[in-house]
């Protein structure tokens, strides 16, 4: 009898370690083949043309074992339409040169940074703003789902000359997973 005690004590001990590592697996994130994630940001002038205000987009790859695969990239303007469609031009190019027209495949624990100067080729009359950035991603096997961080950005800017100047701001968001399978 006490030995049966034992078992059963061993298998709810074991049953339970089980339980909790299932738990803090899927705490981890989401797990998906594909996904949609959408982040909002702004390419604009202000203030005259003396401050300029764009958008980096942090795409990172938190799997330690699974590529992801950047399908396609979209940005749309404030009233919905297109501005850039990565299907008819190729990826941007990223910061870090790890996306880019000839390669779309984020390695395990790899992260790119996209610039909106990459995408929206003249800076957006108000009419014309806020910018949303919709990212088609998939996998060959469930991974975790792409992370997408939107880093709002405003600088001085000479408005007779371009240039850009001082940093004023700086301020990020985490973008939305909209569709996951």
């Amino acid at each position: 009898m006490p030995k049966k005690s034992l078992y059963v004590l061993i298998a709810a001990a074991l049953g339970a370690l089980a339980a909790s590592s299932e738990a803090a697996r899927s705490e981890a994130g989401a797990t998906a083949r594909q996904g949609v994630v959408r982040c909002g940001g702004n390419h604009h002038l202000r203030l005259s043309g003396t401050e300029v205000h764009f958008t980096h987009y942090a795409l990172r790859n938190f799997d330690a074992s699974t590529a992801i695969v950047i399908d396609r990239i979209r940005v749309f303007d404030g009233p919905g339409s297109v501005v850039f469609d990565s299907a008819i031009g190729g990826l941007p190019v990223s910061e870090n040169g790890l996306l880019g027209p000839g390669n779309n495949v984020l390695a395990p624990n790899q992260s790119a940074l996209i610039d909106s100067h990459e995408m929206v080729p003249a800076y957006l009359p108000d009419v014309r703003r806020p910018l949303q950035l919709e990212v088609e991603w998939s996998a060959p096997t469930r991974a975790l789902s792409l992370d997408a961080i939107t880093v709002r950005i405003s600088h001085g800017r000479n408005a007779t000359t371009g240039q850009m100047l001082e940093e004023r701001g700086r301020h990020a968001v985490e973008c939305r997973s909209i569709s996951l399978k």
